[in-house]
């Protein structure tokens, strides 16, 4: 799976740029002219990949990459969950769950993921769908994510990849200074993390031999030889 999403592409995206599959022949209802949207999913899912090849290089000396998702937050159940589609979730405290995450409901007989559609109020919870039932007695919700923030560096440099490929076919000179804003905001978040101001939480360290590092070796950061902001635009 992708660092990010199709939707957080969309939220750093500048609004006239869409991702969908009208074509330029699709007219819009109630509009006298047509609408077109700028990339397809496909090419927008591309774009996440190039974003997320960059983020895995430049982070192997110091993690095991591709990242992995970790448990985030897990909250008991407060009433059993029967199957279905738009099934709605009851817990203690809705404060920690978003629209479109991906959640694992567990039990002692078995798990399963699914994605929120909605968060309805202070307790509840709606998700796309279940094929079992959880029960109250053992049953508990997870957040699965990537730790913070990968998305968001991973949103940024995708954007930037993208408005590259659409304004040098439109515009003179061929660098869009939005684009270059993006990149420069993901590469400071991504020093931070190499220079030791943010972790990763709950991802594996790279060490320098090949056995468990904190035995022999200190881990070795890129912090030694990385000049902060050397990067920039």
């Amino acid at each position: 799976m992708s660092y990010a999403t199709i939707l957080d592409l969309q939220n750093i995206l500048p609004e006239k740029i869409t991702i969908g599959t009208v074509n330029i022949g699709t007219p819009t209802p109630g509009r006298q002219v047509t609408q077109r949207s700028s990339m397809t999913p496909d090419q927008a899912r591309r774009f996440i990949e190039y974003a997320q090849q960059y983020v895995d290089a430049r982070l192997r000396p110091m993690y095991v990459c591709p990242l992995r998702r970790i448990n985030s937050y897990e909250t008991p159940l407060e009433a059993a969950v029967s199957p279905g589609s738009r099934v709605t979730i009851t817990v203690r405290d809705t404060g920690s769950f978003n629209y479109n995450q991906m959640v694992r409901l567990q039990d002692k007989n078995g798990y399963e993921n699914a994605t929120i559609l909605s968060v309805t109020n202070f307790t509840t919870f709606v998700v796309d769908r279940l094929n079992a039932s959880y029960e109250l007695a053992t049953g508990k919700v997870v957040i699965l994510e990537y730790p913070d923030p990968i998305p968001i560096i991973t949103a940024r440099l995708a954007c930037a990849f993208c408005l590259d490929r659409l304004y040098v076919s439109q515009q003179s000179p061929d660098t869009s200074s939005y684009a270059v804003a993006q990149r420069n905001q993901a590469r400071a978040e991504l020093e931070n993390v190499l220079t030791g101001e943010a972790l990763l939480f709950g991802q594996d360290f790279t060490g320098r031999r090949f056995i468990r590092g904190s035995l022999i070796d200190a881990y070795r950061t890129p912090a030694d030889i990385f000049q902060k902001g050397q990067e920039k635009e």
